[in-house]
């Protein structure tokens, strides 16, 4: 995880801590809470949700992956997983590999997840 500095401290209204720390700048996370901040149908929202999803790596071996969001939304029974990945990185073949583990273990949850590539 990226060293808590100042500028990776959010302060948000829909999160149930007093701050959270993002791990990517302002055009990543930071750009994402702001917009969950703002956005109506945003219940509730946390980075800090101890989600861990193992998956096979690209080598073959076991790894552990750790989703960005978790968000409430109105008006929906499920909750959401979203990974916020910049576009230098969709093409790592461990990217693919986490989406997979991740869309399988939403679905067993009855939760659904989601990219957004900046």
């Amino acid at each position: 995880m990226a060293k808590a500095t100042k500028d990776r401290i959010f302060e948000g209204t829909k999160s149930p801590y007093n701050f959270e720390t993002m791990d990517s700048g302002a055009g990543g996370e930071q750009a994402y809470a702001q917009r969950l901040e703002t956005d109506p149908d945003v219940i509730a929202w946390t980075k800090k949700h101890n989600i861990v999803i193992r998956y096979r790596n690209a080598k073959g071996g076991i790894s552990r992956y750790f989703p960005d969001f978790l968000v409430r939304r109105k008006n929906q029974s499920h909750l959401e997983l979203v990974e916020i990945k910049g576009k230098h990185l969709r093409s790592d073949p461990n990217v693919d590999a986490k989406k997979k583990a991740a869309d399988d273990w939403c679905k067993q949850r009855g939760m659904t997840y989601k990219i957004i590539t900046v």
